[in-house]
């Protein structure tokens, strides 16, 4: 766009002290160049958020709790914050900026709420072939938010609490609907691509020979895979259903690239894990034609078993862990049969298929 400056009058322009004053008289550029907020008015804000990492760059929850009031009311506090968590290298500061960054905002109104979680899933799916740190903490941000009361725990969730999928918890109904319409009609191709560029990520950094490198290590990708899969059957929707129901038929195969790779061996308990929410959250999404996806996984007990010879882990851990997994598809075969065909998202509440699916999880104790 081309910027003139005939509708701009000298007099004006002498009048504006400078030429950077000047510059911003024009309305186009004004409108492309405005100087931030945070940058203009709120440097004392700014600076009290500067003051909660130490000189050797960590973060100091003591410090942001003396900061909090005025956090509190400070407008540009939550992109801000934000924006900063994504430069943070540490999983532990990370963990405790979101954490706070919850608490800070946990009795805004509705509406600002719903502005601070979009803002958050645009930044983790906007661009779908990349990946960020930054992506988990905007999954288990948006996840945390999804109930009413999970923000006001006084302990840190370094990742969502797998249990979130049987909660009895109240949800924050406004917002899971709103989340699940916008999935449904807007973003659903975005999540799915997102998951995509995970998986195929999550292959490369198990594969030692690729000349390709991984955008993250191969625990951030599980761990990732692991947020989202809980984030989208939170929500629901069936545009992201087939996602779901492809990659527990991709984990349900011994032979899969993901647990016979070069460095797979070092992962294959966290693997396996993945595996066994991907069976609960297909579950909680499917009907009675995902039973064939979870047939094979009982037959496939002993190949499953056969892992332990590769892998660096405790056997009986291990043992364990393939037998819940059995147990899993076996309980949910009887689930998905209850539930029938073209089974309504609106019933995944029902009693007896949420105390069936409770039991998969008494497994874990």
């Amino acid at each position: 766009m081309k910027l003139t400056l005939k509708n701009i009058a000298k007099n004006d322009i002498r009048k504006s002290g400078n030429t950077y004053n000047a510059l911003f008289m024009i309305q186009e550029l004004n409108q492309r160049m405005k100087r931030p907020l945070v940058e203009i008015n709120n440097n004392k804000y700014a600076r009290m958020w500067r003051n909660c990492f130490d000189d050797a760059g960590r973060f100091s929850r003591a410090r942001f709790n003396e900061y909090y009031d005025e956090f509190a009311n400070w407008e540009e506090a939550f992109s801000l914050i934000w924006l900063d968590l994504k430069s943070v290298n540490r999983q532990a500061d990370r963990t405790a900026i979101i954490n706070c960054l919850v608490r800070l905002i946990k009795n805004s109104s509705p509406d600002r709420i719903n502005q601070q979680v979009d803002f958050i899933l645009k930044d983790f799916f906007f661009y779908p072939l990349h990946l960020h740190f930054s992506d988990m903490n905007a999954l288990i941000f948006s996840n945390m938010l999804l109930f009413k009361h999970f923000a006001m725990r006084n302990h840190d969730f370094e990742l969502t609490p797998e249990e979130v999928l049987i909660s009895r918890e109240e949800k924050n109904t406004q917002l899971v609907e709103r989340l699940s319409s916008l999935i449904e009609s807007q973003w659903g191709e975005r999540f799915v691509e997102k998951i995509k560029t995970i998986k195929s990520n999550l292959a490369l950094a198990l594969d030692p020979k690729s000349d390709k490198p991984a955008q993250l290590p191969p625990e951030n990708l599980i761990k990732l895979l692991r947020e989202v899969f809980i984030f989208l059957t939170l929500v629901g929707g069936r545009s992201v259903y087939k996602v779901v129901r492809d990659t527990v038929e991709e984990f349900s195969k011994p032979d899969s690239v993901f647990y016979t790779s070069g460095n797979s061996h070092s992962h294959l308990m966290n693997l396996l894990r993945f595996f066994q929410l991907s069976m609960r959250c297909l579950i909680l999404l499917g009907d009675e034609d995902d039973i064939e996806v979870l047939k094979p996984v009982p037959i496939r007990e002993k190949e499953f078993m056969s892992f332990k010879g590769i892998m660096n882990a405790n056997l009986a851990l291990h043992q364990k862990l393939v037998w819940n997994i059995v147990t899993v598809a076996q309980e949910g075969m009887n689930i998905l049969g209850k539930k029938g065909k073209n089974f309504n998202m609106g019933d995944v509440d029902d009693n007896e298929i949420a105390d069936a699916l409770k039991k998969t999880f008494v497994l874990e104790d």
